[in-house]
């Protein structure tokens, strides 16, 4: 199956290749293409061979770039336009200097790509964009293809000229050899359908030519026939004498069309290789595929020919036929040397209707895939863009229609990313609170006032649109009068991906109304390239008095709770002591005096660690005075707060339980005095005292609950603001 593969593939190939050479050496170039369609079967032999020695999917068959035809052929009718009084081998000379910038150009972007392995850039550019462009270059193969018909003046081209006689003779056969390619092989699911349509359509054409008495000299002086090829005058190396033959102010002109035309190699390069992935049920390495491609471009262009790659087509078509080693590959390769060596004789017998049927075949597939089947996929606003640079592509040009594109990817970009929310979440701080335990008294003053703090958790890439949006929203929010007025803002910058300078415009505006209002602004979880650029817009300035920086949110809500509290009638009321508390909440007051008996005082300096993470419990811990916090050590010095708490609190009650390691250390945050309560003591307590222990596993238990109760709590308003 290999070898049927291969040689139906290598013949296929040869076939499109000269159909591929008619295209850019047409019109005033017609003489020689010969030559042109040499050196794109040079190109088919360098690229396959290539392909199939270094390519890690062995079966793989590699051929010329397909979308570099018809802009190959645009270059070429600008190059002999800019040069009217020039000869016309001074004119061949610069085309081919032309195709050798653009190739071995295109080669070593491809390696460059492969090399620091960013074969994942181009896929950044939309899906329909891409369409777009793919759909154009089939649009630009069918006007190729028209080109190369005779009878037709390529200056002055109109619909009517296809209705003459002779072009109606040469097209429609061509036609509807293209629509049979494209739409048998869909039904009939054999590999010889297409080795079938080809070799019918040629016996038909030689039929009819005997049926009507024809002969072969007349077919080709009416363009039913290529003219007859000289052996041996399909390729010559002529690399050396046309980069010293070149016009190179012309080649210099060309420079946007080619840099345009790497773009779009590239994406098609991509494209395709993921179209081969699904194809052979495996990933490829795509930057080793692009060293390929690379390499073949570069041997390709030094020859004078164009680049190439693996295309989904061709292997779909491959592996149909039964392909499955390398040996398909290597007679691709093959046969087209065989052909470029000594076949050119044979070209001159292959009709016109299939070199013109195969650029039409590509440019119907092309329509099929993005401009049918692109109906179904995309959304309406995306296919129109598809359909825009398809008309810009064939009215105007492949450079307008590239700018068109690049235009539109700006623009689906802009309005795609404007209709999402940069807010992840937003909500307030009657339920959304700092890690600090506060005492019950603390905890429903924050309930009820808490909605003075509005937060709000950033996501994504924040510029000029999203900004504005943020602005409004928190606008909003600040004229709401059928809610609490708000005094504290937070933003959350941790799921931020980027700012945009154009976005600091808003955020000075928004420093300007919190200014007005008399409202803070809470910066939170800034990264180093954000702050600067708030600072350079003079957002963030060190003597604003309403706005602030905070190393992360839970220090934010922190700060906004305690001004709250300090401005509460709470803050007026004498602190209690751990006695006075303890006698709040335990069930039998008394029993307090006879705990306090119990426990070891402790003195902590600012700094001072109370228990190390990894330590083994050892009791319990109530705070007397100041205020300590639970930290989670994450290596390399840095730690993230858990929890913090104030007198009357209680830490490590299950040190009374389990006899483990610390999962956390904890810190004083300033001078504070804690109770300890070890378990030893409490197993001692539990044998002389049941009634004292009783309170104490009592007080413990509804402790544990009231914190379930406020994280459950707390948990289900965050879900419920997402």
């Amino acid at each position: 199956m290999n070898l049927i593969s291969g040689a139906t593939m290598g013949l296929l190939i040869v076939i499109t290749a000269a159909s591929f050479g008619t295209v850019i050496f047409s019109g005033e170039l017609a003489s020689a293409a010969p030559s042109g369609i040499g050196l794109i079967i040079f190109s088919a032999t360098v690229v396959s061979a290539i392909a199939t020695c270094l390519s890690y999917y062995s079966p793989i068959v590699a051929t010329v770039s397909e979308p570099s035809i018809p802009v190959l052929s645009l270059v070429a009718r600008q190059i002999f336009e800019q040069m009217p009084n020039a000869a016309f081998e001074d004119k061949l000379f610069t085309v081919t200097a032309t195709i050798i910038v653009y190739t071995v150009g295109s080669g070593i972007i491809f390696l460059a790509l492969g090399q620091f392995k960013l074969g994942g850039f181009v896929r950044f550019i939309p899906y329909p964009v891409v369409g777009g462009f793919l759909a154009g270059t089939g649009a630009l193969l069918v006007l190729g293809a028209f080109h190369t018909i005779s009878g037709i003046d390529h200056h002055h081209f109109t619909i009517s000229a296809l209705f003459q006689p002779i072009v109606l003779l040469q097209w429609v056969p061509a036609l509807i050899f293209a629509i049979a390619m494209f739409a048998l092989p869909h039904r009939i699911d054999h590999f010889l359908v297409i080795p079938g349509i080809i070799i019918g359509s040629i016996a038909l054409f030689y039929v009819g030519l005997a049926i009507t008495g024809t002969p072969i000299a007349q077919a080709q002086e009416q363009g039913l026939l290529l003219a007859k090829i000289a052996p041996g005058g399909l390729y010559k190396f002529g690399t050396f004498q046309s980069l010293g033959g070149a016009d190179w102010s012309v080649v210099t002109r060309q420079i946007p069309s080619i840099a345009a035309l790497w773009l779009v190699d590239s994406m098609a390069l991509l494209l395709n290789a993921n179209g081969i992935e699904l194809l052979a049920g495996r990933d490829l390495d795509l930057n080793h595929e692009l060293k390929v491609a690379g390499t073949g471009t570069i041997a390709s262009g030094i020859g004078g020919g164009i680049g190439g790659f693996g295309s989904v087509a061709e292997n779909t078509l491959s592996r149909n036929l039964g392909a499955s080693s390398r040996l398909a590959g290597g007679l691709v390769a093959g046969i087209c040397l065989a052909m470029l060596l000594g076949g050119a004789a044979l070209l001159s017998y292959i009709p016109k209707l299939i070199l013109v049927g195969i650029p039409l075949l590509l440019g119907i597939e092309f329509f099929y895939e993005w401009l049918y089947r692109g109906w179904f996929k995309f959304s309406r606003s995306d296919y129109a863009t598809i359909v825009l640079i398809v008309l810009v592509t064939a009215t105007l040009g492949y450079l307008q229609g590239i700018g068109v594109g690049l235009i539109a990817a700006i623009v689906l970009f802009v309005v795609s990313y404007s209709r999402l929310t940069i807010t992840k979440r937003a909500s307030s701080g009657d339920y959304h609170n700092s890690n600090v335990m506060r005492t019950s008294e603390e905890t429903d003053i924050l309930q009820v006032e808490g909605e003075q703090t509005f937060i709000l958790e950033l996501q994504g890439l924040i510029f000029f649109g999203t900004a504005n949006k943020l602005l409004n929203q928190i606008r909003s929010r600040i004229d709401d009068s059928a809610a609490k007025e708000v005094k504290f803002v937070v933003l959350d910058f941790r799921l931020v991906s980027g700012l945009d300078a154009s976005a600091v415009l808003s955020f000075a505006k928004l420093k300007q109304v919190a200014t007005q209002k008399q409202i803070h602004v809470l910066f939170t979880n800034l990264s180093p390239d954000a702050m600067q650029l708030l600072q350079q817009g003079e957002c963030l300035e060190a003597d604003d008095p309403f706005c602030h920086v905070f190393a992360d949110l839970d220090r934010g809500l922190e700060w906004c709770e305690q001004q709250i509290l300090q401005t509460s009638s709470l803050s007026q009321l004498k602190e209690r002591s751990l006695h006075e508390h303890l006698e709040s909440d335990f069930a039998d007051p008394k029993q307090v005096d006879r705990l306090m008996n119990c426990l070891e005082v402790r003195q902590l300096a600012a700094g001072e660690h109370l228990f190390r993470q990894g330590d083994p419990f050892d009791g319990l811990y109530f705070i007397g005075s100041g205020q300590v916090s639970v930290v989670l050590e994450l290596g390399e010095g840095q730690t993230k707060r858990i929890r913090t708490y104030t007198v009357g609190n209680t830490i490590g009650e299950m040190g009374l339980y389990r006899k483990t390691q610390r999962m956390a250390s904890v810190v004083a945050d300033k001078p504070s005095t804690v109770y300890f309560l070890a378990t030893e003591a409490f197993t001692q307590i539990e044998a002389k005292d049941p009634l004292l222990a009783s309170n104490i596993h009592r007080f413990i238990v509804n402790l544990l609950a009231e914190r379930l109760n406020h994280r459950e709590q707390e948990l289900k308003n965050l879900l419920q603001s997402s």
